[in-house]
């Protein structure tokens, strides 16, 4: 129990630390770590704001895909033999329905397979209140 609250902690830590920088890690703005129920996994909440909608008053999809990356990104890191380095090599997202402000996302990321240069992680996003998908992501990234 005390490995997994300190897990929880390093890992918004993380989050905490990229909303504070000037680069794209900013993305974490708001993303609140919930869970983490093995290694390889993680589960973040994110309450959609004016800032993450798009022009037509839902969830902007390049949102959904960097979340995508990012999340996916920290589920790796919780794994026992956690790479030094990782690169993207492949991301896609399905879209299947939209998001609107006020709602929650719960993003839940996992660890599918950790090879000895490739890691697949794999995404789903659900309305918090119904728990319906909303959309799924699949991240390929290299790893050394």
């Amino acid at each position: 129990m005390s490995t997994t609250r300190n897990l929880l902690r390093t890992l918004q830590d993380l989050i905490t630390l990229g909303q504070k920088t000037e680069k794209f890690n900013r993305i974490f703005q708001g993303i609140r770590v919930v869970a983490s129920r093995k290694p390889g996994h993680i589960q973040c909440e994110l309450d959609i704001d004016e800032q993450h909608l798009n022009r037509n008053d839902t969830l902007h999809g390049g949102m959904l895909t960097a979340l995508t990356d990012s999340v996916s990104t920290l589920a790796l890191e919780t794994n026992e033999n956690k790479p030094s380095k990782s690169a993207s090599v492949e991301l896609s997202v399905s879209f299947l329905k939209a998001a609107k402000k006020g709602e929650t996302l719960v993003i839940d990321a996992d660890t599918v397979k950790l090879g000895r240069t490739l890691a697949f992680l794999s995404v789903e996003f659900r309305n918090k209140k119904n728990n319906e998908l909303l959309a799924t992501g699949k991240h390929t990234k290299y790893v050394a």
